[in-house]
């Protein structure tokens, strides 16, 4: 009876330790609200962000371009020759499930050269602690029954528009920012199920 309970709890762990990776795992929009395109510096939108096992990238973009996976040296060359993988239909994800960095250029002819078509995405190992904090630390969420303050965030051209009554804005574009619940919530209701299972 003891190694049955044992073992109830050892997996009641395990399943909250996945639940609560799962639960602060970020997707981010690469270049957030302008997306993948020229002229967009996305060494300025990574700074500060740490990108953990777990975590999605999502390429939105127009399908005149592409997203190209690259090597360290293809990269820093801007040759779209040789790609690890090659992606288009506007719209591609990339599960990041293991440390390191990985390079991503558009293949379209200067792009990469004239523009700043390429990224580098480095992903450390998944911390806890810091995820949790991330979430904490990311926008407070709305009262009920008020309007969250991005619902009508300033977007791309032709985001920025009044409803045709005159009076409502329309609403901002899918990738504005959304608010999550924090970690510790859903950490709070996966241990009170825990204790559940154990008693």
């Amino acid at each position: 009876m003891k190694a049955t309970s044992s073992g109830a709890l050892l997996a009641a762990v395990a399943a909250f330790a996945a639940l609560a990776a799962t639960a602060v795992a970020t997707t981010y929009t690469v270049g957030g609200i302008d997306q993948w395109d020229t002229y967009i510096d996305y060494d300025k939108w990574t700074a500060g962000k740490t990108f953990m096992v777990g975590d999605t990238i999502e390429f939105k973009y127009m399908p005149y371009h592409n997203v190209l996976e690259v090597t360290e040296e293809d990269y820093a060359a801007c040759n779209p020759g040789s790609p690890i993988s090659t992606h288009s239909g506007g719209d591609t994800t990339f599960n990041l499930n293991a440390t390191g960095t990985r390079y991503f250029i558009c293949g379209i002819p200067r792009h990469c050269l004239n523009g700043t078509m390429h990224v580098k995405i480095t992903t450390v190992p998944y911390d806890a602690a810091a995820a949790a904090n991330a979430a904490a630390s990311g926008p407070a969420q709305a009262p009920i029954g008020s309007t969250p303050a991005d619902a009508f965030a300033p977007g791309p051209a032709g985001y920025n528009k009044v409803a045709t009554d005159g009076k409502s804005p329309v609403a901002a574009p899918s990738d504005a920012t959304r608010y999550r619940q924090p970690a510790a919530a859903v950490a709070g209701l996966a241990l009170a199920a825990l204790v559940a299972l154990v008693a």
